[in-house]
């Protein structure tokens, strides 16, 4: 249903037509949603391929024209590879450009934030296979930081996701350490007016995004093995 959907952007004529065409696509995202929630990991991928195809061509068609769709195909996304597991390895390098558009998406931040969520999903599934694509998120995900383009609801979920990519690669994740430690630092120490409570909520949700990268940052640093792995005391300068 979803490719037959896909096949009709050649018959839109108007304005109304493509607000039609997008709230269609959404829906059945949605349903792709539930579906695949209700799969097991060994009928997953019997549809798989399908599935992403149908998906990244929702992505090239409509980015820069509607982030609602965008949205709702990430998150179809992120549904499947949590499915999938390590199998969704196989669709990486074909999603790792729609995947940056989604981060760099400052326009329409919920887009950005599925996004994210995205990433962490993957990281969570993936484990070290997501190692060759982290240099690339990391640069993003900490300009997005440092952007005040950027929505603010979106910035504690980074913060967050900073401890998934560190759960995910381990010990490698010291290549980004000094960076990210001195990011955390600077967000747990920002200040908000006190009178002012979505300010507030902020500011505790950046603290709870602080307190889950240095979470993931820990167990990522000293490894998987019964033995400590030595890298973990690169946090002791940071410890006071």
């Amino acid at each position: 249903r979803l490719e037959r959907v896909l096949g009709m952007e050649a018959a839109i004529q108007s304005t109304n037509d493509r607000v039609q065409y997008n709230d269609l696509q959404s829906l059945l995202c949605a349903t792709l949603q539930s579906v695949v929630r209700k799969m097991t990991p060994e009928d997953a991928p019997k549809i798989s391929d399908q599935i992403m195809t149908a998906l990244l061509s929702m992505f090239q068609n409509t980015s820069g024209k509607s982030g609602n769709v965008q949205e709702d195909a990430l998150v179809a996304v992120s549904v499947l590879c949590e499915v999938l597991g390590e199998h969704f390895e196989k669709y990486l390098d074909a999603l790792k450009p729609y995947l940056l558009v989604g981060l760099k998406n400052f326009a329409e931040y919920q887009v950005c934030l599925a996004a994210v969520g995205l990433v962490g999903d993957m990281c969570r599934a993936l484990g070290l296979k997501m190692l060759p694509f982290c240099n690339e998120l990391m640069m993003v995900l900490l300009e997005n930081l440092g952007n005040e383009s950027v929505h603010r609801s979106v910035k504690p979920q980074i913060l967050s996701v900073f401890g998934d990519i560190a759960l995910a690669i381990g010990p490698n994740f010291k290549t980004y350490l000094d960076v990210v430690l001195t990011t955390l630092q600077q967000a747990s120490q920002a200040q908000v007016d006190k009178t002012d409570y979505d300010m507030i909520d902020y500011l505790n949700e950046l603290r709870e995004g602080c307190l889950e990268a240095y979470t993931g940052i820990v167990q990522g640093l000293k490894g998987d093995g019964e033995n400590l792995n030595s890298d973990v005391n690169l946090l002791q300068p940071h410890v006071t």
